[in-house]
């Protein structure tokens, strides 16, 4: 089956300081039958959030890679400003917050400006969370916003229970799979959330994609539910479901 991966990274990765360019992804989305992906930029999430936006603008809408648009929420004029000239192109699909604050998570005060100037646009906005903390700070978010659609990336790493009780309660949150390999975590979120409700992502290159393949792979759940999780829920999510169907 074809995967869809909503969380990949491209740029110098800092951990490492070497490059992961479109012709690294292009080999990985070749070897793990990846058929479409969402990219944000490495510069964009740690420093420069301007050129960031600007270098995978080079690489969106060709061959199965869409944008993934940063903002940081310490320039909120810049921030909608720059959001503006990305949102407009069907070649961006998504908007990823971050906070400029380091190690906090992204707060509902600190980025409603940003979320009322992109109301328009009928994208998606996603918000990483890794504790308990972020995972309530971005379900305040989330119900605050309620026309929006938000993924949830990481699935709140460590606090992944967390995760799956808010989003049972905020219809408009979407689950991200990566984060903790807990083996249960996806078996319990489909039984509670539904997979319905729930992307797949690998936080490439960070992360093999073998990780998140196989933690979806091995959990105790149905073929249809997997399915959705790998490509079903992702390609309606972000439209492309529609224009399948009508090809």
């Amino acid at each position: 089956m074809a995967i869809v991966d909503v969380r990949v990274q491209v740029g110098t990765i800092p951990i490492w300081g070497t490059q992961f360019s479109e012709g690294h992804l292009r080999r990985m989305m070749e070897k793990y039958g990846i058929s479409r992906c969402v990219v944000s930029s490495t510069k964009a999430s740690t420093c420069d959030f301007i050129s960031g936006n600007d270098a995978v603008s080079q690489l969106a809408g060709k061959g199965g890679i869409y944008g993934c648009a940063v903002v940081n929420t310490q320039y909120p004029p810049q921030s909608i400003e720059d959001m503006r000239r990305r949102m407009s192109s069907p070649a961006f699909v998504a908007l990823l917050i971050r906070s400029g604050l380091p190690n906090k998570p992204v707060t509902l005060d600190e980025c409603s400006e940003i979320l009322n100037a992109f109301r328009r646009y009928a994208k998606v906005v996603m918000i990483e969370a890794s504790n308990r903390e972020g995972v309530l700070a971005a379900d305040e978010i989330a119900r605050a916003f309620g026309g929006l659609k938000f993924v949830l990336l990481s699935m709140g790493g460590a606090a992944w229970r967390t995760a799956i009780d808010v989003a049972d309660k905020t219809l408009n949150l979407v689950l991200e799979v990566s984060g903790s390999l807990n083996p249960d975590k996806i078996r319990l979120a489909v039984e509670r959330v539904g997979a319905h409700r729930m992307v797949f992502g690998t936080n490439m290159p960070i992360y093999d994609p073998s990780i998140t393949v196989g933690l979806v792979e091995g959990a105790d759940i149905s073929d249809v539910d997997r399915r959705l999780i790998f490509e079903g829920t992702a390609n309606r999510l972000f439209g492309w479901a529609s224009r399948e169907s009508s090809e």
